[in-house]
């Protein structure tokens, strides 16, 4: 009897613990990415450490501590420049990075050809350590594969998409916890074959300004992505968007003018709810592009354009304490020119310019003028300096100036601070026709 009761209590043991030994193992874990891009009811959606995440982010990393102060979540960079030190800030202020690998030309050579899939296969591999070093990093959203590829040549549109997409496949293999994007030129075809091409390609970055509100129709028209997608870079009017003088200057917007179109599109991307995940502000900082002003929220000295303004009002709700001032126009006396948009000068010869500014506060205002050669192509990074020999008498808002010896095209510049770490710029271009 003793002996019955004994194997009973065994057997009841055994079959106890092969029936917890069985629900553990039926339970398999199921994989959880870090941050990941899911579909629910239509709408796609950015979950990070499995919580919604939404972008509102800033292009560039200078000045990431207002990124942060502002409002702000996140910041996006191009290539892996600095990546250590971008990453590491980034945690400390509680923002995000999304980490640009840059590919194909020029970085790969102005010669590369992206048909040679065997050179391609080898650009990848040389990547594949940088995905590894920076993976497991707590800063780190999503992977930037490429920016506007296309844009530089060297192939077609299929070729490019293709090594785009073999890098992101090479990410996916070492990293499973963050998505792959990359972004595009606001002008790049996007047909039925794309998402099939990026296949590896999580979200689609647009780079987007004056048109931002047509690249719904890429998303969503019949041949559109369909998926998720951020802008991965927003803002005003680009100087390839803005009316030429005859010499061919693009005219820089005023700043109300700049604010405005960004308020435009802003209002716009809060129009989707369906597929956006959110959107990189150009330029959290400062660079030349077009000018030195064109797309800067800050001066070279750090001072705040009333453009950032705008996007601290809009990230935070709050309106700013003490406002930009706003320079709204500048006229060069010239008696032989009577057409607006185009100044004719003279080489070697005094004029003068006339500012129109005004502070919302009253704040008084100093005034700083500056000519400068028109830039080349950006990229060349053959920026343009001031010529301080030709400012004759700065007075306030009026400035008497010579125009260069030598013919060809300039432009004047005006900048009004307000003493309170804001400022308002405008400029217009002229020709220096030599007499």
């Amino acid at each position: 009897m003793i002996n019955a009761q004994k194997g009973l209590i065994i057997t009841l043991i055994f079959t106890s613990l092969l029936s917890l030994f069985s629900c553990k193992t039926d339970k398999k874990e199921v994989f959880q990415p870090t941050v990941q891009v899911k579909y629910q009811e239509g709408r796609a959606i950015l979950y990070r450490y499995g919580e919604p995440y939404f972008i509102i982010g800033a292009a560039g990393t200078q000045y990431m501590d207002k990124v942060a102060a502002y409002g702000g979540n996140s910041v996006r960079t191009w290539n892996l420049q600095d990546a250590d030190s971008i990453l590491d800030k980034a945690h400390e202020l509680g923002l995000t990075v999304t980490l640009g690998i840059e590919i194909g030309r020029p970085l790969w050579g102005n010669d590369f050809a992206y048909w040679k899939i065997w050179e391609v296969a080898k650009k990848v591999e040389e990547i594949r350590p940088f995905v590894e070093k920076y993976k497991d990093h707590p800063a780190l959203l999503m992977w930037g594969v490429g920016n506007e590829v296309k844009g530089y040549g060297g192939g077609t549109r299929l070729e490019v998409y293709y090594i785009t997409n073999q890098v992101a496949k090479m990410v996916k293999e070492v990293d499973l916890n963050h998505p792959t994007m990359t972004a595009l030129n606001h002008s790049s075809k996007i047909d039925f074959l794309t998402p099939t091409i990026l296949s590896n390609i999580d979200i689609l970055g647009f780079n987007a300004f004056r048109d931002l509100n047509r690249m719904s129709g890429k998303v969503y028209g019949e041949d559109g992505w369909k998926k998720a997608y951020i802008f991965s870079e927003w803002g005003t009017w680009g100087h390839w968007q803005a009316p030429e003088t005859e010499w061919g200057a693009p005219k820089e917007l005023k700043d109300a003018e700049k604010r405005h179109a960004m308020e435009q599109n802003w209002n716009t991307m809060l129009q989707d709810s369906s597929l956006l995940l959110g959107a990189y502000a150009f330029y959290w900082g400062y660079k030349h592009e077009g000018t030195q002003t064109w797309f800067s929220f800050f001066s070279e000295e750090g001072l705040q354009t009333p453009s950032l303004q705008f996007l601290k009002e809009a990230w935070s709700g709050k309106t700013v304490e003490n406002a930009a001032p706003n320079v709204s126009d500048i006229s060069i006396e010239n008696p032989k020119s009577f057409v607006r948009d185009n100044f004719y000068l003279e080489s070697d010869k005094i004029y003068t310019a006339s500012a129109l500014a005004e502070d919302p506060e009253a704040d008084s205002l100093e005034f700083i003028w500056e000519i400068r050669d028109e830039e080349n192509y950006f990229l060349d990074k053959n920026y343009s300096n001031p010529i301080d020999s030709l400012i004759v008498v700065s007075n306030g808002p009026k400035v008497q100036f010579k125009t260069p010896k030598d013919e060809g095209p300039f432009r004047v510049f005006v900048y009004a601070l307000d003493g309170r770490g804001n400022f308002s710029s405008y400029n217009i271009p002229f020709y220096v026709i030599k007499r």
